[in-house]
C-alpha cells in the first residue's frame, strides 16, 4: 500500500528508530544528555498506526523484543501478580516482578490501541512505565487519544494525569497521525447488506461488489507476518481481504492469525459459509475465533453463507458468536467501523 504524507512523516521517525537498534549504538545514545525517546503515536481509526508499527516491530529480527495489544498486556500483568501472590517466594515489589516476567529481556516494547478504562489499570501504569523506562526499554504506543485526553472522566483522573505529564510525556516523543484517507469508511459508503444466503443472485450481487470496490482490478496474493512465520491471504486489494470458508477455518490456523488478518484489513469478505455439523468441532471453534477477532477489531465483514446465521450451527457455545454475526451485519457496528474503533 502506498502510504501517504503524514504515514511517511510517522515511518520516518520509526525508521530513525530502527536503525539505532540495528546499528548496536542505542545504549550510546541513551547515555547522551538527550535519551532516545518512546514513540506515542495517535489518531483516528483507520489510519494506519498499527500497520505501521507492525512493520516496524518486524523489521528488528535480531533486537530483544515483545509486541502486545495493551488489553492483553494488562492482563497477562495482574495473571502474573495473581501467579506471584500464590506463590512461595516473597518478593520486594511484586508488581515489578510481575512486570518483569510480562516483558522478559526485551528492550522494544510495541503496545497497540493504548487506552485506560479501569481504575486499577490507571493507577498502576505510573509504576509500570517508570521501571521500563528506567531500564532503558523503548516503548511505541499507538492510540486513537492524544495523552491528555485518556481516560476522560476516569476516577482519580488528576493522580493519572500526574502519570501523563510526568512520566509518559518527558520519556515519549508524540505523533499525530492525520492521514487524510480514512481507509475503514473508504470501502463502506452505500453498502447497506452484509450477510447474503447463497443463491445465484446472491453471488452475482457479491462479485459486483468486490469488482466495484476493487476498482476490477487483478486480486492479489499477501503474505503476513505472524510471529517469525508467513500467512497467505490469496486474493486481496490494499484493504480487501476475500476469503473462503475453507482458507479460513478448515486450515489449521490460531487466534494469532485471525489477528493479523483483521490488523491488516479493513474490510473482508468471507464466502462460502457452510451450515456446520456436530462433528465440525475444530472448523467451529476457528470461526468463533475468527468472529471474535472481526468484532474486537471492529473490522466491516461480509458474508456469503449457505444458511442464515440461526441456522450455521446448533451447539450452545455458538449463540455469543450468532450474537456477534447480528450485531457485525448491523448499521451501528458499521457506522462505529467508521468512527470509534
Amino acid at each position: 500500500m502506498q502510504l501517504d504524507t503524514q504515514q511517511l512523516l510517522v515511518k520516518q521517525e520509526l525508521e530513525q528508530l530502527r536503525q539505532s537498534f540495528n546499528h548496536g549504538f542505542i545504549k550510546k545514545i541513551l547515555r547522551k544528555t538527550k535519551p532516545v525517546k518512546s514513540l506515542y503515536i495517535h489518531g483516528s481509526t483507520g489510519r494506519g498506526k498499527t500497520m505501521l508499527m507492525r512493520n516496524f516491530f518486524e523489521s528488528l529480527p535480531n533486537t530483544a523484543k515483545t509486541y502486545f495489544h495493551f488489553n492483553s498486556f494488562m492482563r497477562a500483568i495482574h495473571e502474573a501478580l495473581r501467579d506471584i501472590r500464590m506463590g512461595k517466594e516473597k518478593y520486594k515489589d511484586e508488581l515489578i516482578e510481575a512486570v518483569k516476567r510480562v516483558v522478559g529481556q526485551a528492550k522494544l516494547l510495541c503496545l497497540d490501541e493504548f487506552q485506560v478504562n479501569d481504575i486499577a489499570d490507571a493507577m498502576l501504569l505510573s509504576r509500570i512505565f517508570s521501571f521500563l523506562f528506567s531500564q532503558e526499554v523503548v516503548v511505541i504506543f499507538t492510540s486513537n487519544s492524544p495523552p491528555l485526553e485518556l481516560y476522560q472522566n476516569g476516577l482519580q483522573r488528576e493522580i493519572f494525569l500526574e502519570f501523563v505529564r510526568e512520566i509518559l510525556l518527558e520519556n515519549c516523543q508524540v505523533l499525530y497521525l492525520d492521514s487524510p484517507t480514512d481507509y475503514r469508511a473508504k470501502f463502506k459508503a452505500g453498502l447497506t447488506k452484509r450477510y447474503f444466503i447463497s443463491s445465484k443472485k446472491n453471488r452475482e450481487e457479491i462479485k459486483r461488489i468486490i469488482e466495484n470496490l476493487t476498482e476490477e482490478k487483478r486480486l492479489r496474493s499477501k503474505m503476513l507476518k505472524v510471529w517469525g512465520r508467513e500467512l497467505k491471504i490469496k486474493k486481496t486489494y490494499k484493504k480487501i481481504a476475500v476469503v473462503g470458508f475453507d482458507e479460513l477455518c478448515v486450515q489449521p490456523l490460531c487466534a494469532s492469525d485471525y489477528q493479523a488478518i483483521c490488523k491488516n484489513f479493513d474490510l473482508i469478505f468471507l464466502l462460502k459459509l457452510p451450515q456446520l455439523k456436530d462433528e465440525d468441532v475444530n472448523e467451529m471453534r476457528r470461526f468463533m475465533l475468527f468472529i471474535d477477532e472481526v468484532y474486537e477489531n471492529k473490522v466491516a465483514l461480509i458474508i456469503l453463507a449457505k444458511t442464515p446465521i440461526k441456522k450455521i450451527c446448533s451447539a450452545k457455545i455458538f449463540k455469543r458468536t450468532a450474537s456477534r454475526l447480528r450485531e457485525i451485519r448491523s448499521d451501528e457496528y458499521w457506522t462505529k467501523t467508521c468512527k470509534n474503533n
